[in-house]
């Protein structure tokens, strides 16, 4: 029985990057050779033997032939007969399917892995790649994550030639993979890779429909269509520091209503803000497995991303039904700005200042005699936000003009 060392350990290691999960590979045994030296394995697989070991995943060595349709239809043979060489072909991408001996320490690399590493590339292992269709989204995922690489010529044209099998796929294994690459340092490559191999509209329809669509007057969008100004918001996110997904995703949702604008009002999109909600409502409903809170997040950052500018200049009112609004995005108030922040070239630091202010006026309570009211409870607590909201603005307005 030989274990290596296998997959992303082994990458990253390469890479000089943290290595959080070690994965390993079983060569040359059956499962009772196995369980006498790991008696207290847990097995974990179904199809095929795998095992936990201190945390760690231990899966024998495997071939797949392809059977059917779809992500897991695979005959699956898992003896002592398969060879490592044989266990790594099967795997996405070369950059994966390196292994390291545990007793020598020596790195098997059948697939120049190594190689492309340090030429900063993603590639396919072999043509097995297209049995499995999530691997276009995979690949898609490891360009986010690695935005340094580039994806192979021949690896985007065999991800196009996947595309009748991307039906098949459900749709939480895709949000999967999308969510991930949105909590990566390059979010925007996830877009960026699919449209390059024409395969955006299978689950990505509403990004694929920005493409062409006039971003605004170049004077203020000079990148030109709204995809290209989507995926520089999203560069603009990352170069921020931020990495969360839940921003990320409203970021990328930002702007959607701008696909609907009739052609002829172009440059100008006078109500994409709302326009975008449906279409973020009817992505939510079919990307299955997606937590509320990404929609929840989508719709206030396009509601009110175009509000951001005037904030100083609103009637109380507005202001402080604009701040209501905002506070309820995942992250409360920070959350909505970073995610407004990326839309912008400028800075809205002071705005977001200038937000968050006024808690002090989200904190009122109302009076016991005017609780209980209906309409009229809502009125009084209004003119009550109100008045604080002017006394702090005045407060702060006070000092510039002495």
């Amino acid at each position: 029985m030989k274990i290596y060392r296998v997959g992303g350990s082994v990458r990253d290691e390469i890479l000089g990057i943290p290595v959080h999960d070690t994965d390993f590979v079983v060569v040359g045994a059956t499962v009772d050779d196995f369980m006498q030296r790991f008696p207290n394995a847990l097995k974990v697989g179904k199809s095929f033997p795998v095992f936990l070991v201190d945390g760690s995943e231990y899966a024998f060595a495997r071939k797949e032939r392809k059977s059917g349709v779809g992500h897991c239809a695979f005959d699956i043979v898992a003896d002592p007969g398969v060879t490592l060489e044989e266990d790594l072909k099967r795997r996405d991408l070369t950059i994966n399917a390196i292994a390291k001996d545990l007793e020598t320490g020596e790195l098997i690399d059948p697939f120049g892995g190594v190689a492309d590493i340090g030429k900063r590339l993603l590639r396919h292992v072999s043509p097995a790649f297209a049995e499995d269709p999530l691997r276009v989204y995979r690949v898609a995922r490891f360009a986010a994550k690695f935005p340094d690489f580039s994806v192979d010529g021949s690896t985007v044209a065999l991800m196009n030639s996947m595309a009748p099998e991307l039906s098949s796929l459900s749709s939480e294994r895709v949000w999967g993979e999308c969510e991930k690459a949105l909590g990566s340092q390059g979010a925007s490559r996830f877009f960026r890779v699919l449209k390059e191999a024409g395969l955006l509209s299978y689950h990505f329809r509403e990004v694929e429909d920005l493409i062409g669509v006039p971003a605004g007057p170049v004077r203020y969008h000079p990148e030109g269509d709204t995809f290209n100004h989507t995926m520089d918001a999203l560069d603009r996110l990352n170069a921020s520091g931020c990495r969360n997904p839940i921003v990320a995703f409203a970021v990328l949702c930002h702007d959607w209503g701008k696909a609907s604008t009739d052609p002829s009002l172009y440059p100008k999109h006078h109500g994409h803000d709302i326009a975008g909600i449906p279409l973020i409502e009817a992505f939510f409903k079919r990307m299955k497995g997606m937590p509320a809170e990404y929609r929840k997040a989508a719709a206030i950052t396009a509601e009110f991303h175009m509000n951001v500018r005037y904030l100083r200049e609103m009637h109380p009112k507005k202001a402080i039904r604009f701040i209501l609004n905002i506070s309820a995005f995942p992250g409360g108030i920070d959350g909505f700005f970073d995610s407004a922040k990326a839309d912008f070239e400028g800075e809205i630091e002071e705005e977001r200042r200038y937000a968050k202010m006024f808690k002090p006026v989200f904190e009122l309570s109302l009076p016991q005699e005017f609780r209980n009211l209906g309409k009229e409870s809502g009125e009084k607590l209004m003119e009550l936000r109100v008045r604080k909201f002017c006394e702090i603005r005045e407060a702060v307005r006070e000092p510039q003009n002495s």
